[in-house]
């Protein structure tokens, strides 16, 4: 039994919500898990996805604007989510879970400002 993913930079997933959800209506068979970096999303904003869950996290305020992950994984498998812990330097952001017997990092390394 196979296992894909589809991974996307959104730049703002709110302003793509419509044309991700399109996209996926056209497919003949989903994804099991989408991985989604640059969501830009803010507390306020729950969206929801027919026939997923999704998980996220979000850029701390502390940190500007931008940022931010989801990962979307189908209502049909269970999960788990992996706790990840990043030294204070790294400005990564990291979000992890465990579905399937498979492991998923969802990494997003930011542009350093200069």
């Amino acid at each position: 039994m196979g296992f894909s993913i589809l991974q996307w930079d959104s730049r703002s997933i709110l302003e793509k919500w419509h044309e991700l959800k399109n996209y996926l209506s056209a497919l003949d068979d989903l994804p099991d898990a989408l991985c989604i970096q640059e969501s830009h999303l803010t507390p306020k904003y729950q969206p929801s996805l027919p026939h997923y869950q999704v998980i996220r996290k979000n850029r701390p305020l502390s940190k500007g604007k931008g940022g931010g992950l989801m990962v979307c994984v189908k209502t049909s498998l269970d999960f788990s989510n992996i706790d990840v812990t990043l030294h204070a330097s790294r400005n990564l952001e990291v979000l992890g879970i465990a579905v399937h017997g498979f492991s998923i990092f969802n990494i997003y390394n930011p542009p350093q400002a200069s």
